[in-house]
């Protein structure tokens, strides 16, 4: 693992640790036009909330996310596209689940708006660089 590697793979995954948080909070707010729910980041909040509609998008959302990361699935193309998209799929992996743990913390402060957007902002840098991280490090043996 060479520090390239790494930081090549923190910079994604705090890209695409925004990209997601970002789609989550819009897919929310459009479920909030047709069924008025309260916009919630995490899962795991969702399900301690007990609001299982959101619990619901959030989860497809994810497994879409997941879905288009992953595009090839014939066995002819997996030969040569496997060294190109294994560290981007584990980094999209590892990515939305350390978001899916650390969003607890924007989701359950009840605090002023600005204090909740820099929550925002700094869970989803470390996120980000922890599923980078992780998607890099566990990708080479």
């Amino acid at each position: 693992m060479s520090t390239r590697d790494v930081r090549y793979g923190a910079v994604a995954g705090i890209g695409y640790s925004f990209t997601v948080s970002i789609l989550t909070i819009l897919l929310e707010l459009l479920a909030d036009v047709f069924y008025p729910v309260p916009v919630v980041i995490s899962p795991l909040w969702a399900i301690y909330r007990g609001l299982w509609v959101n619990l619901l998008l959030i989860l497809a959302l994810y497994g879409v996310l997941l879905i288009f990361v992953k595009p090839y699935r014939s066995e002819n193309l997996m030969g040569y596209n496997t060294q190109l998209f294994a560290p981007t799929m584990r980094i999209a992996a590892y990515t939305i689940v350390t978001e899916a743990i650390l969003t607890v913390i924007v989701d359950s402060y009840n605090g002023p708006f600005r204090t909740r957007a820099g929550l925002f902002i700094v869970i989803n840098i470390i996120a980000g660089l922890l599923g980078g991280y992780l998607g890099v490090k566990l990708s080479k043996p």
